[in-house]
């Protein structure tokens, strides 16, 4: 069985949206006009668990940044992307870890961040990509998303580049509608074309196909995989996603983001080990270094979103 990319780590654990207000229990005090999100020389680290313990999945790296900087490094973990956006928005992390959509979404609603690495998919991989897979179950009798229209379909979140933007781009590309036809109770859009399900992550909406709970359902090709494997599951179609980045907040010191950016781009597994920090099992089968990008390598998602009305990301 494939080791879940890091790109896992970042699934959303819980369906569903918090508002900004939510976040005002956290320490951390920090706005996007202060410099630093909680402090000066403490790093606040943003990212979503997908389940129990993911925080010490992150340790070896937050701890590798610690030594590197010089600064505190405090984990700030969120229940799901639209609270991980919301706290970057209110300049309440230093360093965020997120998926495309994410990003852009985030800046598109006035967060100060940077990205400035994206995280390799294994090992050997040249490439911080990954793909949004389009899957049926295995006795299913479609074949391709032409036959979707019609049906019920599981997505991952409103928020999720794979498993929701890339999944309307390839439903758009085999000839359905997705312009959005209005809401429902929880404010998420409906369609002409086909019934939409919010599975809350990408192994829930994988497993929901897995159990005919919806007809096709969109998710990332690691978790996608595993279900292949165990033979729950068919992939009929794939588009390729920008792997999801690191961020650093505009509003720290010259220095301070200088360190960071450049102990975040150093940061390959060997380095970390090199370092002295202790590895874990949980780190090293999902982190595999990282490829230095730029705003740029987000383009095609920023497209995606001007032309995808109804992912409400373009602003």
């Amino acid at each position: 069985m494939r080791a879940p990319s890091i790109k896992t780590l970042l699934s959303v654990a819980v369906a569903g949206t918090l508002s900004a207000a939510a976040l005002t229990g956290c320490s951390s005090t920090g706005s996007a006009s202060t410099g630093w999100a909680k402090s000066a020389d403490t790093l606040v680290f943003a990212s979503v668990p997908d389940k129990a313990g993911s925080d010490a999945n992150w340790k070896p790296l937050q701890n590798y940044l610690a030594e590197t900087t010089g600064y505190d490094v405090e984990y700030y973990p969120t229940s799901d992307y639209t609270a991980l956006i919301a706290a970057l928005v209110a300049g309440k992390a230093d360093i965020g870890v997120m998926g495309g959509l994410q990003y852009v979404m985030a800046t598109n609603k006035g967060a100060e961040i940077e990205p400035v690495a994206a995280s390799l998919i294994s090992p050997d991989a040249e490439d911080a990509g990954y793909f949004s897979e389009a899957i049926v179950a295995t006795d299913s009798t479609i074949s391709s998303l032409a036959e979707a229209k019609g049906k019920s379909i599981c997505f991952v979140d409103p928020n999720s580049t794979s498993g929701f933007l890339f999944g309307l781009n390839a439903l758009s590309k085999a000839g359905l509608d997705v312009t959005s036809t209005g809401a429902d109770a929880n404010g998420r859009p409906t369609f002409a074309d086909f019934t939409p399900f919010f599975a809350g992550s990408h192994d829930k909406a994988t497993q929901a196909v897995a159990s005919s709970q919806c007809e096709v359902g969109f998710a990332e090709d690691v978790v996608a995989a595993e279900a292949v494997e165990k033979g729950q599951v068919k992939v009929i179609g794939r588009e390729y996603v920008p792997g999801g980045p690191f961020t650093v907040s505009s509003t720290l010191p010259a220095e301070a983001k200088t360190k960071v950016t450049d102990a975040l781009r150093s940061a390959t597994v060997e380095a970390i080990a090199e370092s002295g920090v202790p590895l874990t099992d949980g780190f090293t089968s999902s982190y595999f270094g990282v490829l230095e990008v730029d705003k740029e390598y987000f383009t095609p998602i920023s497209d995606l979103c001007t032309n995808i009305a109804a992912a409400k990301c373009a602003s």
